[in-house]
């Protein structure tokens, strides 16, 4: 037993939370320790062991404590003791002002020091424990499978301070609140948020005590999260429909079955995308699962050039750096438990080298292609590092300057031609033909759709071809847009932005060169 340590006890948010997502997405280089159970109890079985992840943990009866003991051990306490970890080593907090601590045998008036192979024991014959430091190829934290280090992280950080990440989950929230898809953010507006993001993450701890005991949350163990390819592929065929040959044409489309005729040879390269929405740790994929048993994604098109590049939007590929701060609301209180929203926001925040990836596949009525979101080609322009306070950031974009494109090379060859030159010089007020797979329509009947708009200017526009007369959907975004060159038709942009009902925007194919 080493000497004993007069510096004050404090149980932090930092040192349970925090080092709870340390351990679970950067546990190379972080120590734990080990407590194994010398008695059986209601909650632990004797000879179990027990993995302690995170920095700072209490022993007790509390339905808070990571270490909790049954009503059936009257002398320990609701909150008897503490293990807290101090620089490289950890120590074992006496907090019980009526039961006593020992450490191998000995009582423990304030503080003292943990070595491995110490025993604790709570109150006069009371429950005992072992502490071990594991040490060689198990010393560390990534010796811990993920799934494992999820549970722990569930057990260990979240439980016991779920009201507290509700605030600071709220605090999230609010500071990327007002922002939009297509809009700016006003600097001064932003400024009041993050000050009122640091004045509610500064109160939180404040408040530890207090949430804590309003908390009667229940257990529940971690849903396992599968990281095969299958898993993925198989929740996205669950809700997907059979891909249908034949370009149909809309209600109320007019007089275009001669376009419909002439672009029917393209449509085996036009393909409906299904994405996943996974947070990303060192190679392996954590499909994001809701209450509801599904996962969060969105469908969109694409489509396949003569040189192999598919092409699609960029907010088709990274859908959440355009998100509003009412859709990020939405996705994070429909996810499946706290767990789920802690690597939730830790992918949108990129903390520790966690980051959202989307799991994409994409259909025609031929081919079947499967990409991830990181192996995209895309443009940084239009997008902003938001300093959200206390070493949070998250990357948001907005698709300005003709931004919002994405592509890859496939190796494939697709049967679209495309007029790089044209897609920058177009006619005031010609007609251009898109295909898709919009939803509430194509999606529904499986069926590449046609609409059509028409230029509303000559050129381009802070690099985004305008358009009027728009009469394609949502599910579109991403699609090809053709113009009709003398009888021959050839892709000139991505089917981008809508406003008002009718008016719109296209990234001409000028911009990825």
């Amino acid at each position: 037993m080493a000497g004993h340590t007069t510096k004050a006890y404090r149980n932090t948010l930092s040192g349970s939370v925090g080092a709870g997502i340390g351990s679970l997405f950067n546990p190379s280089g972080r120590k734990y320790y080990i407590l194994e159970h010398k008695v059986s109890s209601k909650y632990h079985k004797a000879g179990e062991s027990q993995e302690i992840i995170v920095d700072n943990i209490e022993l007790g009866r509390d339905s808070h404590c990571q270490v909790r003991f049954d009503e059936s051990f009257k002398t320990v306490s609701r909150h008897h003791a503490g293990i807290v970890k101090d620089g490289n080593m950890w120590k074992l907090v006496q907090i019980s002002k009526s039961n006593s601590t020992f450490l191998n045998g000995r009582p423990v008036k304030t503080e003292w020091y943990l070595q491995n192979g110490d025993e604790i024991q709570l109150s006069v014959n009371g429950p005992k424990l072992g502490f071990i430091v594991p040490t060689g190829k198990k010393a560390t934290v990534g010796s811990i499978g993920l799934t494992r280090r999820m549970s722990l992280f569930r057990q260990q950080a979240l439980r016991p301070y779920k009201t507290a990440i509700a605030v600071l989950s709220c605090v999230l929230v609010l500071a990327v609140g007002g922002l939009g898809t297509w809009n700016y953010l006003q600097g001064e507006e932003f400024d009041k948020k993050i000050a009122v993001a640091h004045q509610l993450l500064k109160q939180s701890e404040q408040k530890l005590d207090d949430l804590k005991k309003n908390n009667a949350a229940l257990e529940k163990e971690i849903a396992k999260a599968a990281v095969e390819q299958q898993r993925l592929d198989s929740m996205l065929k669950a809700k997907s429909r059979p891909i249908q040959k034949n370009v149909i044409v809309r209600q109320g489309g007019g007089n275009e079955q001669g376009q419909t005729s002439a672009l029917q040879r393209y449509e085996s390269d036009i393909f409906r995308m299904e994405a996943i929405l996974c947070v990303a740790y060192k190679g392996e994929l954590v499909p994001l699962e809701t209450s509801g048993g599904g996962s969060l994604g969105w469908t969109a098109s694409g489509y396949l050039l003569s040189d192999g590049r598919f092409i699609t939007a960029k907010h088709c590929v990274e859908g959440w750096k355009f998100d509003s701060a009412e859709s990020i609301s939405k996705q994070y209180a429909s996810l499946k438990d706290d767990t789920y929203k802690a690597l939730f926001l830790a992918g949108l925040t990129e903390t520790n080298g966690a980051h959202l990836v989307a799991y994409i596949i994409v259909r025609s009525p031929s081919k079947e292609i499967k990409f991830q979101s990181s192996q995209f080609t895309t443009t940084k322009r239009g997008e902003k590092r938001m300093d959200l306070g206390d070493g949070m950031t998250m990357i948001t974009a907005n698709g300005a300057g003709g931004s919002d494109w994405a592509y890859i090379n496939t190796g494939k060859t697709g049967s679209i031609p495309a007029d790089v030159s044209l897609s920058a010089n177009l006619p005031a007020g010609v007609r251009l033909e898109v295909l898709g797979y919009p939803q509430g329509h194509g999606s529904e009947a499986g069926s590449c759709l046609y609409g059509s708009c028409q230029t509303s200017g000559r050129g381009l526009n802070d690099g985004v071809i305008l358009i009027t007369g728009k009469n394609y959907e949502h599910g579109n975004s991403g699609g090809p847009v053709f113009y009709n060159d003398n009888g021959t038709y050839k892709a000139v942009g991505i089917v981008s932005f809508g406003v008002y009902e009718s008016m719109g925007g296209i990234t001409p194919l000028y911009n990825l060169r």
